[in-house]
C-alpha cells in the first residue's frame, strides 16, 4: 500500500516519463534520503547498501559499485546536495536511474523528488528485522557492518541493507530488473520483511 502512495505522489506531481533501458546484466539504484540529518544518513544507507551489495556476488576488480541478484548495481545517491560524506562507490551511475529507493518519512517524499525524471520501479526500504541491532556473533549484519565499517551500524544503515537485500531476492530469480510488473511485486512481497 505505501509503494502505490509513493507511486501516486509521483505521478501526482507531473515527473516526466523517460525511459531508461537498463543494459542487459546492468541497472542502476538510486538511494533518496528524506527527512533530517540527509548527509549522515545517505552516506550509512548506501554503506549498507553496499554491504549488501557485495555478499553474494561479489568480486575483485569491480567495475560496478556491488551486484544484487548477480546483476551489476550503481549507486546515486540523492539528493546530490547530502552525497558529500558517501564513499566507496566506484560505478558509473545513469541518469534518470531504473529502481528509485526512498528512505526516510513518506511525509518528506514529494518535496525531496520533484526534480526527478523517473519512470522506473519504487521501492520503500521495508520492515527491518527486530534484532537488526544485534551483535551476538560475526555472522549478524551489526557485526558485518562494524568489521566493513569501524562502528555500530545506524538505523539508516539498516535500511539501506535491508533495501538491497529485498532487491537482490526480486531480481534474482528475473536475472534482472524486468518485466516491471515482476520486479514490483516480488518487491510488495517482502515489504513486510525479509530474513537476512
Amino acid at each position: 500500500m505505501r509503494l502505490n502512495i509513493v507511486r501516486g505522489t509521483l505521478a501526482a506531481l507531473g515527473f516526466t516519463v523517460v525511459a531508461n533501458a537498463a543494459v542487459a546484466h546492468e541497472f542502476t539504484a538510486a538511494l533518496l534520503v528524506t527527512g533530517a540529518k540527509q548527509e549522515a544518513r545517505l552516506a550509512e544507507a548506501v554503506n549498507g547498501f553496499l554491504l549488501a551489495a557485495d555478499e553474494r556476488d561479489g568480486h575483485d576488480a569491480e567495475t560496478s559499485d556491488g551486484h544484487l541478484g548477480g546483476v551489476d548495481v550503481q549507486i546515486l545517491p540523492l539528493p546530490e546536495g547530502a552525497a558529500g560524506q558517501v564513499s566507496g562507490l566506484v560505478g558509473t551511475p545513469r541518469t534518470p536511474p531504473d529502481i528509485l529507493v526512498v528512505i526516510g518519512p513518506e511525509r518528506d517524499v514529494s518535496a525531496e523528488v520533484t526534480s526527478l525524471a523517473f519512470a522506473g520501479a519504487v521501492s520503500l526500504p521495508g520492515a527491518l528485522p527486530r534484532d537488526w541491532a544485534t551483535e551476538d556473533d560475526s555472522d549478524d549484519f551489526a557485526a558485518r557492518y562494524r568489521s566493513a565499517y569501524g562502528s555500530a551500524p545506524t538505523e539508516a544503515a539498516a535500511y539501506g541493507y535491508n533495501a538491497a537485500r529485498r532487491l537482490d531476492a526480486a531480481i534474482r530469480p528475473l536475472d534482472g530488473i524486468s518485466p516491471r510488473g515482476a520486479l514490483e511485486s516480488a518487491l510488495a512481497e517482502t515489504a513486510n520483511g525479509v530474513d537476512w
